[in-house]
């Protein structure tokens, strides 16, 4: 399959002031334009890394708003110069907020895929979070769908680990309540940063997902307690019963935050880093570094590889980064509202 057959893509909502909810890792509310600089910043650098990374990839932008200029750049000539392709599209799914006062905005996803209704049937998406770094190649990542229905990140979690409200038992006990058969045993747990399928596949199986939305958006029926992605990723592979490929040899969840970090030697080899402590640290630098040398569009991988190991702490932190870190934690709460 030639990259003009696959898609890497992510979506981003611009809450409005009365649709804000919280965002714990990007340091305050949804509809805060401060909070939604830090993802503009993310996906700039997501994108950027992905065309030095994959010169040939095609880039997509889902968001509900057209690009903003963020600390003096206009996004919009930004992300053309990365031929980043962007599409508006409005949200239609979003948890009320006497379900849950965090990540109200992030079912994107159903949205995204469906206005993908004039790509041919064959091609290929992966819909990743912002705040992902490329720094390899993504063509093997696609080739998992050679022999599977889906390519999902499986998170290492214990069945009564709670995430985001639910755990892998309790989804367990949705996928029986929805098939009306099984025990109700733990399913995998998928995470939200990564979803990767074909088109096919996704117009066969949408009325699940489609389900699954709709009992969440409401806070009824058996998905009332489903808050994210990841529980209906989970959820829907487990009642689908889909061949679903395994694609942690590409992508990881890796921590870097003083209070909890999981990065470990060889981590700098993923070809795709996902990186939720550094939302607020190492992006905005990699943003800097990207603009002081006008957003270019071809780097050597490896030059851009160590620049984002230093600036983001994989596989560890210098001492520079970390007292630099820790003066915007600093300083962030000093201003925190």
């Amino acid at each position: 399959m030639t990259s003009a057959q696959s898609i890497l893509a992510t979506g981003f909502i611009a809450d409005a002031p009365d649709q804000g909810t919280v965002f714990p890792s990007a340091g305050g509310n949804s509809a805060d334009p401060r909070v939604q600089a830090v993802y503009w910043r993310c996906l700039t650098v997501l994108y950027a890394s992905a065309r030095i990374t994959n010169p040939d990839q095609r880039l997509v932008l889902f968001s509900n708003v057209v690009l903003p200029v963020v600390d003096g750049h206009d996004l919009a000539k930004v992300l053309a110069r990365y031929g980043v392709e962007h599409r508006l599209l409005p949200l239609t799914t979003r948890l009320a907020r006497e379900l849950t006062p965090a990540w109200g905005n992030v079912l994107y996803f159903f949205d995204v895929l469906e206005s993908l209704a004039d790509e041919p049937t064959d091609t290929r998406i992966a819909l990743i979070d912002s705040d992902v770094v490329v720094t390899g190649p993504v063509a093997p990542l696609f080739g998992l769908l050679d022999h599977a229905d889906y390519a999902l990140y499986a998170i290492d979690t214990t069945p009564d680990h709670s995430v985001n409200g639910l755990t892998r038992r309790a989804m367990g006990e949705i996928v029986a309540a929805i098939r009306g058969a099984g025990d109700g045993a733990p399913v995998p747990h998928y995470g939200g940063e990564m979803f990767a399928t074909a088109l096919a596949t996704w117009r066969r199986d949408k009325p699940m997902f489609r389900a699954l939305l709709e009992s969440a958006g409401s806070g009824e029926g058996p998905a009332a307690d489903v808050r994210t992605e990841e529980h209906i990723y989970s959820i829907a592979a487990a009642v689908l019963q889909a061949p679903v490929a395994e694609a942690g040899a590409f992508i990881k969840r890796i921590w870097t935050s003083r209070h909890y970090s999981s990065v470990q030697p060889g981590d700098e080899a993923y070809p795709l880093w996902h990186l939720p402590s550094e939302k607020r640290y190492g992006f905005r630098d990699l943003f800097d570094d990207l603009a002081r040398r006008g957003f270019p569009t071809t780097m050597a991988p490896a030059e851009f590889r160590r620049l984002a190991q230093a600036r983001c702490g994989i596989p560890a932190k210098s001492w520079a980064k970390q007292t630099r870190d820790g003066w915007r934690q600093l300083a962030a709460r000093l201003v925190r509202p």
